[in-house]
């Protein structure tokens, strides 16, 4: 059969792979004609309900039924309508002011109290969708230009938008080729995330590969799970990935069957990927990079390139450029904005100021700043918000991240700007120490003292349990940017005398 949109390409797979498993989240496993029937009945079930062409459905599901939200998304869009992930993390009110934007007229949920206040023409538990197969709409009205989801960012900066994603664009998400001939990948992302979502949720109709999902991350649990699941792929952010290492029976578990170990969503730190290679001689390890907002994305092509500090992947000169401040293209090794080249643009939900902002023709601004060194690949320097102009210079944070990384003490750290009435802004930085781990903060600035130029050594610093994160792992420099200011301007004050 021919395949116009996604919900097509399940179907192929469903008739080559019918007995395959495609999804495993520990609980529940499904195969593919399971999910391609289920999605059928449900899809069926929601347009008896009453939804239309362009309902959008709200689906606040967590990976504790990791299967059943694979099965709404595609019933969502079998079912003409358009699917809106939703992270249970988000707070109640993120969820009412997302609400009020994306207007949802449904919501299939494994959370009620994620739902319970929104003004919703119907709602069911994952336990209970509306099934209903001879009520199925006619799939090839769906077109390729229909919106297919709509996912929220991450809201590391400010209110949460929401990513339009077309059926043309969510097919493009799937072709492609397999890494290696990996039969299983193995992750513990929310399925509500744009990696989670685009990546490991599509992953079996792209490569016929099982996607075995963790309900919720645990370091120790993982661990036993890839040991007794033996995937050849596993992914991890870079904070699972460290908290991974740094268990103390890291070395009773047995990770032989894994091949490949993805990262993504952050830049890795060169600590974590020694360590890790150390551990595990015998994976190829590899770091990604991509958007919500971009259907773009890179990978890095060797150990090699992933033990480079800040790189995220080989910058295909078709898919990414570097340009300064007017958006004209710069060289390599010159630091500029990331931009990435989507063959389907996106745009954000009912917010055309925003949109204008950031697509640009075909092309992304991403806000990250970064440059192409001598191989092609990308080094990230961090987002350019977050870059710190301290006395007239560019000071990028990932630079003293990744020195603080390195600290044998230290389990994570992030650097942000603070306002300083002469300097304009100054280095103000954040430190959670491993387990069991004691460090001084005069201990932690000389150690930046020796490996830094001077105006990049953090002139406060403060140590804390844990650093805040969002839903995806990614630190919220937001909430951390007020707690270093009041230290700073504390600090600054007790220097003065009172």
């Amino acid at each position: 059969m021919n395949v116009h949109h996604l919900p097509d390409a399940l179907r192929v797979r469903a008739q080559m792979m019918g007995d395959a498993i495609a999804h495993d989240d520990t609980c529940r496993a499904i195969t593919f004609r399971e999910w391609n029937d289920e999605a059928d009945a449900i899809a069926g079930g929601l347009a008896a309900a009453g939804l239309e062409t362009g309902d959008r459905v709200f689906l606040p599901i967590s990976n504790a039924n990791a299967v059943d939200m694979a099965i709404a998304v595609f019933a969502v869009l079998r079912a003409g309508g358009v699917a809106v992930p939703i992270n249970v993390r988000f707070s109640k009110t993120e969820i009412a002011d997302y609400a009020a934007l994306i207007e949802p007229r449904f919501a299939i949920h494994n959370s009620l109290q994620a739902v319970d206040s929104l003004q919703l023409e119907r709602c069911w538990p994952v336990t209970d969708m509306p099934r209903n197969l001879s009520a199925l709409p006619d799939q090839a009205a769906i077109a390729l230009t229909d919106i297919a989801e709509i996912l929220a960012t991450s809201g590391t900066t400010g209110k949460i938008k929401g990513v339009v994603v077309t059926h043309a664009d969510l097919l493009g998400t799937v072709t492609g080729t397999e890494i290696g001939n990996s039969r299983a990948t193995l992750h513990a992302l929310p399925f509500t995330g744009s990696g989670g979502n685009l990546g490991t949720l599509m992953l079996p109709i792209k490569t016929g590969a099982t996607c075995i999902t963790q309900p919720k991350f645990d370091p120790a649990a993982f661990m036993a799970l890839a040991q007794s699941k033996r995937p050849q792929t596993v992914y991890l952010v870079p904070s699972m990935l460290r908290l991974i290492i740094d268990l103390p029976n890291i070395r009773d578990f047995d990770f032989s069957s894994v091949k490949w170990l993805m990262c993504g969503t952050a830049p890795l730190p060169q600590d974590s990927v020694l360590r890790a290679l150390e551990l595990w001689p015998h994976i190829r390890m590899r770091n990604s990079y991509g958007m919500s907002e971009g259907s773009f994305g890179i990978v890095t092509r060797s150990n090699a390139a992933a033990l480079k500090p800040g790189c995220v992947g080989y910058a295909d000169p078709k898919l990414v450029e570097i340009r300064d401040e007017n958006g004209a293209a710069l060289p390599r090794g010159v630091t500029g904005e990331v931009y990435g080249y989507t063959k389907h643009s996106r745009r954000y939900w009912r917010d055309e100021d925003a949109t204008k902002q950031s697509f640009k023709d075909s092309w992304t601004k991403t806000g990250d700043l970064g440059y192409i060194d001598e191989d092609g690949d990308l080094v990230l320097c961090g987002r350019s918000k977050e870059l710190i102009i301290r006395g007239g210079y560019n000071i990028t944070p990932i630079e003293i991240e990744t020195v603080l990384h390195d600290h044998p003490k230290v389990k994570d750290a992030a650097v942000v700007g603070v306002t300083h009435d002469i300097l304009g802004e100054d280095v103000a930085a954040a430190v959670v120490l491993r387990h069991g781990q004691s460090a001084t903060i005069d201990e932690l600035l000389q150690w930046c003292r020796n490996r830094l130029a001077d105006n990049k050594v953090p002139r406060t610093m403060i140590i804390l349990s844990e650093l805040p994160l969002n839903p995806s792992g990614k630190v919220l420099k937001r909430e951390l940017q007020p707690v270093l200011q009041a230290a700073s301007d504390e600090a600054r004050k007790a220097r003065a005398g009172g």
